[in-house]
């Protein structure tokens, strides 16, 4: 039998982050020339290619971020249903490629769902997802992988990021819509700590643990919103190269003052996602051997 050799790489930006790409072509690249999100915009054709919708029932549900042509990721809670049970593969499908998802020409079938194993349906910890689709993704202008995190320790706290979405432009969902466009929107990322003390100040019993992460804005009128969830945060380098720290997870509210997004921080499930797509490819009788070269040389 043939073995196929699966490689990921390690790489750092200008500034010295270091990020993991599972996919065989340049992660992260942002081809735009020149999110729902609440006090966003539309994003540009292929400015953020590694965006993806999941579907169920023939809309739009949540969102995803594209890693390799055959995994994506996303929310736990994307993947369950009203009933706090994990939805099977064939309730789901994703639509990849595409700024505007109403010109979408098919969505891609869904072949595995793989939620966190400590996720628990209607619970906020360790609210993240893989899923892997039937067939093989083909690259183009509009369809990238998003590049990961490398280490635990990377914290990103006051960084500028962009979150990215099909999700809802208000929290009241008699005044917004779920736009057929891709919004985006920018948002700074908050140490646990103050967003704790914010999420407090309001009387709220939200409570942020070192697995999640706060990106908002202290005034508020900028977030993620209903139907955002399982979509990418993101921080760009220099170069415009450009990793996925976060996946939309919870809050309270949409764009509320001293209230930021509450998102699960994808740097301390790396190494999940790693062995989860290890052993998938492992039970199907493939070899992937980690390459830690430079990907950019």
């Amino acid at each position: 039998m043939c073995r196929v050799v699966f490689v990921f790489f390690i790489s750092c930006f200008s500034y010295g982050l270091c990020f993991i790409n599972l996919a065989d072509i340049e992660c992260g690249k942002n081809v735009a020339r020149s999110a729902r999100i609440v006090g966003g915009e539309d994003s540009l054709p292929a400015e953020f290619p590694w965006a993806a919708s999941v579907w169920r029932q023939g809309a739009h549900q949540c969102g995803a971020t594209v890693l390799s042509d055959r995994w994506l990721l996303t929310a736990g809670h994307c993947v369950c249903s009203v009933f706090d049970e994990f939805y099977k593969s064939k309730q789901l499908t994703v639509v990849a490629g595409y700024t505007d998802i109403s010109t979408r020409d098919g969505n891609e079938a869904i072949s595995k769902i793989i939620p966190h194993p400590d996720y628990k349906c209607n619970r906020k910890s360790n609210d993240v997802a893989l899923l892997k689709t039937a067939r093989q993704l083909r690259w183009s202008t509009g369809l990238q992988p998003a590049c990961l995190p490398n280490s635990p320790a990377q914290d990103f706290s006051g960084t500028s990021a962009t979150v990215a979405g099909w999700g809802f432009t208000n929290e009241d969902r008699e005044k917004g819509a779920r736009p057929n466009v891709l919004q985006k929107t920018e948002v700074t990322v908050v140490t646990n700590d103050e967003c704790n003390s914010w999420y407090k100040s309001q009387g709220s019993k939200v409570k942020v643990i070192s697995t999640q992460m706060c990106a908002g804005h202290e005034v508020g009128g900028r977030d993620s919103c209903w139907a955002d969830s399982g979509g990418p945060l993101m921080i760009k380098d220099e170069k415009r190269h450009v990793m996925v720290v976060g996946v939309v997870s919870t809050g309270s509210g949409c764009a509320r003052p001293k209230m930021p997004g509450v998102y699960t921080r994808i740097s301390r499930y790396t190494d999940w996602i790693i062995q989860s797509i290890n052993g998938d490819k492992a039970r199907s009788g493939l070899n992937w051997y980690p390459n830690f070269a430079s990907f950019f040389g």
